[in-house]
């Protein structure tokens, strides 16, 4: 049996195994609650979801919300440092979880239910009781300033595009920031900021509590004793921050970050109008799992870029965002977009290619707009698809994680939905997805790259780029080639900006 059949059956086998909670609507100041009981599992998962992402930033103090979830899991606790919290948490090989992304903050933990009772007592002193010291402040500031400083603008030239993109797509609009704020941002966040979001935004109201595995139940069972623990928090009111759709992108809005490196990044999108939760959003994942699923080796943009012309490691799609795209296989729960974009992401090409891959993607997003799939195409993306979505939930925790999100979007089971939705699909309804939402015509595009200023130059002259090859190539390759070198790229708008200014303000 294949790794693909065998860890679809495990899914399986614990889909049966486990049956989320239904509850009825919550009262406006009572957390809502998603279940996922397994007698047999050992191990008890909780994820603590509020409303407190990077959207509830005020202006010109991006970063707090992230520096407020540091304060609470990675600082002390009234009753003990966090050195002593850590050296408590070890002997359960254990630890509190933290993730702030643009519209939640995640505090989260797993742990066996034979450490329940000690690891929740250490989780509810870290959120209910925290110090607020000084020195884990300055400390935490000091982490998230060598986020944008050393790992994304001198250590990944990856993360550093694609945060960037995310910046460009969304400019004016409450996601258009990185959820770690900018440099003067955070130099301008005091302790009492801090003090402030954690009293308006750590509410029962905005919070959604995910219990999964083997935890008493019952009458006075384990989640009786969180919900009366957890009425310390302040009431709070349920409901979200209203969006303002993105601002539409004209044309090709090209922004390139000029940073000393030996290769050069490409990323490229634009705002999506729906999500998952939309009937279209089903048809348009498969017409981007057609172009390229991240980490896949069948996807056009791949086959195309990497394996019949060898232009670098790796190149996919995605019609959401993706958490940590270089360190993550599948999707990641837990961070869901009300709003979300296409991008594609070209890992990095020499210099001498960068022209010619810009337009070779161009090219494969074109061909799907304007061509479709064939029904042959449709079917083995199709039937791809419905069996490598079940791997995205292989643990009870990460199911729990999914069926909080489709809580969010208010849809049912997301991973379930995945499958019945594509069975009764046909190429019809992916080509009309795919002709609606991927037009490349007007996209927000990225390069990071040494010499900025010449690659924005020769971009703006658009002149042919051919490609040369050190190896016998197919002749269908070269002859999509003479199109390709051609392609106009033809940028509305370009801007060169030094590695140094990225999230500085």
């Amino acid at each position: 049996m294949s790794d693909l059949r065998k860890s679809a059956a495990a899914f399986l086998l614990l889909a049966a195994a486990t049956v989320p909670a239904v509850a009825a609507a919550p009262a406006p100041d009572t957390p809502e609650i998603v279940e996922l009981h397994s007698d047999a599992s050992p191990l008890v998962s909780i994820r603590l979801q509020f409303d407190a992402g990077s959207i509830y930033d005020p202006a010109g103090k991006e970063g707090l919300a992230a520096l407020t979830g540091l304060m609470i899991a990675e600082s002390g606790t009234q009753k003990r440092s966090y050195s002593d919290l850590l050296e408590a948490l070890f002997p359960m090989a254990a630890s509190i979880g933290l993730n702030t992304d643009r519209e939640v903050t995640v505090i989260d933990g797993t742990v066996h239910r034979d450490q329940l009772d000690a690891y929740t007592a250490l989780l509810e002193e870290a959120l209910l009781r925290p110090a607020f010291a000084e020195s884990d402040f300055q400390r935490n500031k000091e982490q998230l300033l060598a986020y944008l400083t050393n790992a994304l603008r001198s250590g990944s030239d990856e993360l550093l595009g694609l945060e960037a993109l995310q910046d460009k797509i969304y400019a004016g609009h409450p996601y258009g920031h990185p959820p770690q704020g900018t440099v003067e941002s955070l130099q301008r966040l005091t302790l009492d900021d801090v003090k402030a979001f954690y009293k308006q935004r750590y509410t029962r109201g905005g919070l959604m509590l995910g219990l999964a595995g083997g935890y008493p139940q019952g009458p006075k069972g384990y989640l009786d004793r969180l919900k009366k623990d957890l009425a310390a928090l302040p009431a709070g009111q349920k409901g979200r921050l209203e969006l303002p759709a993105p601002a539409a992108i004209s044309g090709r809005d090209l922004t390139v970050i000029d940073k000393e490196t030996a290769s050069v990044g490409i990323s490229f999108g634009m705002p999506l109008p729906i999500n998952r939760s939309n009937p279209d959003y089903f048809p348009l994942m498969v017409a981007n799992s057609y172009l390229g699923e991240h980490r896949t080796f069948y996807g056009k943009l791949m086959t195309e870029l990497r394996g019949n012309r060898g232009l670098n490691y790796g190149d996919y799609s995605y019609i959401e965002y993706w958490y940590s795209p270089p360190r993550t296989d599948y999707p990641t729960p837990n961070v869901p977009r009300r709003q979300q974009y296409f991008s594609v992401w070209i890992r990095p090409v020499v210099p001498t290619d960068a022209q010619f891959a810009l337009r070779a993607a161009l090219y494969q997003v074109r061909k799907l707009h304007d061509e479709g799939m064939t029904k042959a195409d449709f079917e083995a993306t199709r039937n791809l698809l419905i069996n490598y979505s079940k791997l995205w939930a292989q643990s009870l925790d990460q199911r729990l994680g999914f069926l909080m999100d489709s809580k969010v979007y208010g849809m049912p089971p997301y991973i379930e939905e995945i499958e019945k939705r594509l069975k009764s699909m046909t190429v019809e309804q992916v080509n009309a997805a795919a002709k609606k939402y991927l037009d490349p015509s007007n996209l927000a595009v990225v390069i990071v790259t040494a010499k900025g200023q010449q690659l924005a130059d020769t971009l703006k002259q658009d002149a042919p780029s051919p490609k040369t090859y050190n190896t016998q190539v197919a002749p269908a390759v070269l002859e999509a080639d003479k199109t390709i070198q051609s392609l106009k790229v033809q940028p509305a708008k370009t801007e060169v900006v030094p590695v140094a200014q990225v999230f500085q303000k």
